[in-house]
């Protein structure tokens, strides 16, 4: 769900101009200003209606104190009070934040997810954005190109003229987005890794968003080559994972294999899935001796791609074994 342009231009007297960063990191933070917490609070319940509401279910409590833990590493505020972190009632995955310190995430992202340290580093990447201020020249260019498409389009008559025009000022808009999403993953991995979590899960979050987008294609009829790199808001997949990685080894700590996060598994459970009338939910289980990725695949609550969106869903790969005693995610009848 995209915000309407109502919401668009109400969020853009947040902007303040946009300084100059380092590739990989900031020079200068700003901390959150009167000014900030102000604006912010006034659009904070725009955007909350927007995006379906606020999440009230217990798993809100736990992405608010990961948010926090994350946020104050940031040069914002050393104050977790000065941070507020909303779960959406969204089915649509995404997050984002604006100035004010307001963070934002949908239950149908956190549902993708099989670790705390990988809410950390999507929660990280989003104060990054607004750490480094990228919402200045984003959102303002991103307004005035759709305002300009919108005004050629009245003086011609031409809904070609329209999409002609709004296709120019995209494609500007994403060049830039791009630069921005690299620079809040550097940023976002520094953030988590002071916070103490796993820099590496990172990379584990961006290639499963990777793996949703292309399931989420297939679902649609779609194939997910039809999409160029160009139109995309965020870099090229494998780029952008391979260059988590790098950041990830570059904060010092070494690489290995993570033990399950069975407490966040289990903080997932009963959370509410897709469109509340379809009446789905995460469910938790342990696998058993007899369990294969099929046999589990099989309770999923869906007619057709049952297998894909158990792997995804668990961030397994096509031939990954699955192991007795682990727990895996289904999503079922509620």
């Amino acid at each position: 769900m995209k915000p309407s342009m109502s919401c668009v231009l109400s969020l853009s007297m947040l902007l303040t101009p946009l300084p100059a960063f380092a590739q990989q990191g900031q020079s200068t933070v700003r901390s959150i200003s009167a000014s900030d917490k102000q604006q912010g609070a006034a659009a904070n319940p725009q955007l909350i209606a927007q995006f379906g509401g606020a999440y009230r279910g217990p798993q809100a409590a736990f992405v608010e104190r990961v948010g926090k833990r994350v946020a104050v590493q940031s040069g914002l505020s050393n104050a977790s009070g000065d941070f507020t972190v909303t779960t959406l009632d969204s089915p649509v995955e995404n997050a984002f934040a604006i100035p004010g310190g307001y963070i934002y995430i949908t239950r149908q992202l956190l549902a993708l997810m099989n670790s705390e340290a990988e809410l950390a580093s999507v929660l990280g990447h989003e104060v990054g954005h607004v750490a480094a201020r990228h919402a200045n020249s984003r959102n303002t260019r991103a307004t005035l190109g759709s305002l300009l498409a919108a005004g050629v389009g009245a003086a011609t008559g031409s809904d070609l003229a329209t999409r002609a025009v709004g296709t120019g000022a995209q494609l500007y808009t994403l060049k830039y987005g791009r630069d921005q999403e690299y620079q809040a993953d550097a940023l976002g991995i520094r953030y988590m890794a002071a916070a103490g979590y796993d820099p590496y899960a990172s990379a584990d979050i961006l290639s499963a968003l990777d793996a949703s987008t292309g399931l989420s294609a297939e679902a649609a009829g779609k194939a997910g080559g039809n999409v160029p790199t160009w139109a995309s808001t965020h870099p090229n997949s494998e780029a952008r994972v391979k260059r988590a990685v790098q950041l990830a080894a570059a904060t010092g700590r070494p690489e290995v294999t993570p033990a399950q996060d069975t407490a966040f598994l289990r903080m997932l459970n009963g959370l509410p899935y897709g469109e509340a009338k379809d009446r789905q939910k995460i469910s938790i289980v342990t696998v058993g001796a007899k369990d294969t990725v099929d046999t589990l695949a099989a309770r999923m609550a869906f007619p057709t791609l049952r297998r894909e969106r158990f792997l995804t869903l668990n961030g397994l790969s096509a031939d990954q074994p699955l192991r007795a005693g682990t727990l895996v995610k289904l999503v079922v009848a509620s």
